[in-house]
Parts: structure tokens; C-alpha cells; sequence
């Protein structure tokens, strides 16, 4: 049964901002560290749009969970090869609610990116 939806987009261009203001300590404040290495070592000229991608994606987890950014790490949550997972503080939150599979996917378009996160039981 889906426990919670949402969606969101980032405009690529404010992650090209959050990058030439604080670097790398932008990403590495808010992506699981696998993720971050992940990002850091492809294509910087994508870095921005995949970066708004990784971003739009929690915003849309939050929603999701109804609870918006607050009372959970993004740290927790990693996205690689399609693949949305939860560890720690995250996976136990979920774990709480009776939340088992996550589900999640990223798009990229015109300087945008857009996700969408299911939680299902």
C-alpha cells in the first residue's frame, strides 16, 4: 500500500549559485558521502543539474513523509543507479511508521530537475 507521494524541482541554477558560493562543502552537507563522492568524481559541467536532482529528491521524500526537511538527516537518505535507499535515523523513522520500500526517480530538463518519491509499506 503507498504510505506517502511527492514530488518536487530544483532549478539547476541554484545549485550552480550554492556551488561557486561554498564548493563542495554544499553537496557534502546534505548528500550521503557515497553519493557526493559519486557526484564529484563525473562530469563537473553536470554537477549543478545533478545536484538540484539529488535536492528536488529529498524535497519530494519530505513531502512525502508529510513532514517536509525537518526531523530527519538528508544524509540518510542515498540515491545511486535509480536505486532510493534509507540508512540510520532515516531507515529507522521509516522503519516506525510501518514504511518498508522507497521508491524514487530523478529527471533533468531546460536547466530544471524533477522527482518523485513513493513509500510504501
Amino acid at each position: 500500500m503507498i504510505m506517502g507521494l511527492g514530488t518536487d524541482i530544483c532549478p539547476a541554477a541554484r545549485w550552480e549559485r550554492m556551488i561557486d558560493r561554498y564548493g563542495e562543502k554544499a553537496l557534502l552537507r546534505v548528500l550521503h558521502p557515497e553519493e557526493a563522492e559519486l557526484l564529484l568524481g563525473g562530469n563537473r559541467k553536470r554537477l549543478p543539474e545533478r545536484m538540484a536532482g539529488r535536492w528536488a529528491l529529498r524535497e519530494a521524500f519530505g513531502k512525502a513523509l508529510g513532514q517536509g526537511l525537518d526531523g530527519w538527516d538528508w544524509r540518510g537518505l542515498r540515491f545511486r543507479d535509480g536505486v532510493l535507499r534509507a540508512e540510520g535515523g532515516v531507515a529507522e523513522l521509516l522503519g516506525n511508521r510501518g514504511i518498508h520500500h522507497l521508491h524514487g526517480s530523478v529527471s533533468h530538463d531546460g536547466g530544471m530537475a524533477f522527482a518523485v518519491v513513493i513509500l510504501e509499506d
